[in-house]
């Protein structure tokens, strides 16, 4: 090999691996595995900008057919931004597609995959789709496309993208008169009445600052509407908040009444500071209120953990708990170091357990695995 071959490959990789400092994923190699009765696909990726000054999504290189859309297209340092990749595959067998995603990070593509195994794809019925599982409550409701340069064409290098903001959703048409009959067999198979206590879920929610310019917020939204679909009428859930303050937005309602605990969800909005200490304290007194005897009774924090829990609030808790059994576990957010050991000391005190939520294909197995493995009846 020629010097001027071998320093041009040692110029190239040095570039790739200083581009993927820059850039963080927390899935870029995503695999569904074998699915039957598909019509379509989506995927989502977070991208992370790790570098000091903004990074721009500029244009993304795809099979013919994928539609790709972002959050938002400028990405501040620190921030992260949702990427859904979509597309309709047209033959059965094992697949592998690769996005070629242009950043302003040197202009080097990123490499998104998606891979897995079709065994039958479906013509006629839209409801049948791959990772979104209600579409409603699902993708981005304010989405702006990224350029796809299709990989039979001409690639287009003016690097231009549109300014505006195109509000949709990614959405699948549904059979309403299905919808109800799904969603009661969920029901019946993953909490079973004779398998499963009764809950007792004080969920609290971090709605600070820290929370607000990150995909954090979707993603614990994307959670709770999935888990409120497999809840049943003996679960009660509370939904308390905190930010500057500590707010009760819906107290103790049933399993059943899943369309105001949606909404709840769904009006959740990031502001303010940061006051989880008192916020734990007061979820602590609605938990004994809420208390249901012989039953799983837990606070779920939902918090990038950026607060401090002290020696005298933890032995305020203790005092305030008695000899209720009361768990407090930790669903956290983000990847910053203090914070997630914050988090898991906190859940040691509260003899609950620490889920560190990385990604949302991950967040709904998690959370639902959480509370079945503390209301299982041994």
């Amino acid at each position: 090999m020629s010097k001027a071959l071998s320093i041009f490959f040692i110029c190239f990789f040095n570039q790739l691996f200083s581009q993927n400092s820059l850039i963080h994923v927390d899935e870029a190699n995503k695999d569904i595995g074998v699915q039957e009765n598909i019509y379509k696909i989506k995927a989502d990726y977070i991208i992370q900008n790790n570098q000091s000054k903004n990074l721009y999504l500029l244009r993304a290189d795809a099979l013919k057919g994928m539609t790709i859309h972002a959050s938002k297209k400028t990405i501040k340092p620190n921030d992260t931004t949702l990427i859904v990749v979509e597309f309709t595959p047209q033959q059965t067998g094992k697949f592998s597609e690769v996005v070629n995603l242009v950043t302003s990070a040197d202009g080097l593509p990123f490499k998104l995959t998606l891979s897995g195994n079709i065994k039958s794809i479906k013509t006629d019925d839209k409801t049948a789709c791959f990772y979104f599982k209600k579409p409603s409550n699902s993708g981005i409701k304010s989405a702006e496309p990224i350029v796809v340069v299709e990989s039979d064409k001409p690639r287009d290098v003016s690097n231009k993208m549109p300014d505006h903001t195109i509000n949709t959703e990614v959405t699948v048409p549904a059979t309403p008169a299905e919808e109800p009959k799904k969603i009661k067999q969920k029901n019946d198979n993953l909490l079973d009445e004779t398998l499963y206590k009764p809950n007792n879920i004080i969920f609290l929610v971090d709605v600070s600052n820290s929370m607000k310019d990150t995909s954090k917020l979707k993603i614990m939204q994307y959670a709770l509407h999935e888990l409120i679909e497999v809840l049943r009428p003996s679960d009660r859930v509370t939904f308390i908040s905190y930010a500057d303050s500590v707010k009760v937005l819906i107290d103790g309602a049933t399993g059943s009444n899943k369309k105001e605990l949606n909404a709840v969800v769904d009006k959740l909005k990031a502001k303010g500071l940061t006051k989880g200490n008192k916020a734990i304290l007061f979820s602590l007194d609605v938990a004994v209120k809420n208390y249901i005897p012989n039953g799983n009774n837990q606070i779920i924090l939902a918090t990038d953990g950026k607060f401090r829990f002290y020696p005298d609030d933890q032995k305020l808790y203790k005092t305030k708990q008695g000899d209720k059994l009361i768990r407090l576990s930790t669903m956290a957010f983000g990847n910053d170091k203090d914070a997630m050991k914050n988090l898991k000391e906190i859940a040691e005190i509260g003899d609950g357990s620490f889920i560190h939520i990385k990604s949302r294909s991950k967040a709904k197995e998690q959370l639902l695995e959480e509370i079945k493995e503390n209301s299982l009846i041994h």
